[in-house]
């Protein structure tokens, strides 16, 4: 199994149920980079320990204010900017928690940094770096990770992995 390919089987099932049990809605991984014609919205996420990189997390604009009011409309009956910056810094939490959590061997704990929104910020601006894309509710999202230990974590293995000498890293 190389390198990518248990990102590549993990990370759109995370996205797939975050997305479901957070906003109720649906991501759909797409193969072409995104066009965000409609402004976007970025935030980024360090890994300290055991394994350091970053994930990014960018999303089209109206997506956001559509997501963070779909959470947080029935509670709230203003949501302004900051509040949809917290939300989207809380999804990236989350999908960083839950990858992380499924990557590393049981045992295993992880630090992460808090995460930070940045203007500009691009999915993939200097190698190693693995980027997916998705659309939902037909707007666009790309997720990015960074950093040569975080993306060498392999799944930790199974029964099976074991018999055919598959490792943790």
């Amino acid at each position: 199994m190389n390198e990518t390919s248990a990102w590549d089987e993990l990370l759109p099932k995370v996205m797939a149920e975050v997305m479901e049990n957070t906003a109720f809605t649906e991501a759909r991984p797409v193969a072409e980079a995104p066009c965000f014609d409609e402004g976007v919205r970025s935030v980024a996420l360090l890994v300290h320990d055991p394994v350091q990189g970053e994930f990014r997390l960018l999303m089209a604009e109206p997506l956001v204010k559509h997501l963070a009011a779909t959470v947080y409309g029935p509670v709230l009956e203003e949501i302004d900017e900051a509040i949809e910056n917290d939300f989207l810094a809380e999804l990236l939490n989350t999908i960083a928690g839950r990858l992380l959590g499924e990557m590393l061997p049981p045992e295993c704990s992880f630090q992460l940094g808090l995460p930070e929104s940045r203007e500009g910020l691009a999915a993939c601006s200097h190698p190693p770096c693995l980027s997916w894309h998705f659309t939902i509710e037909e707007l666009n999202c790309t997720i990015s990770l960074h950093g040569e230990t975080l993306l060498a974590l392999r799944r930790p293995p199974t029964p099976a992995d074991d018999e055919a000498g598959y490792s943790f890293l």
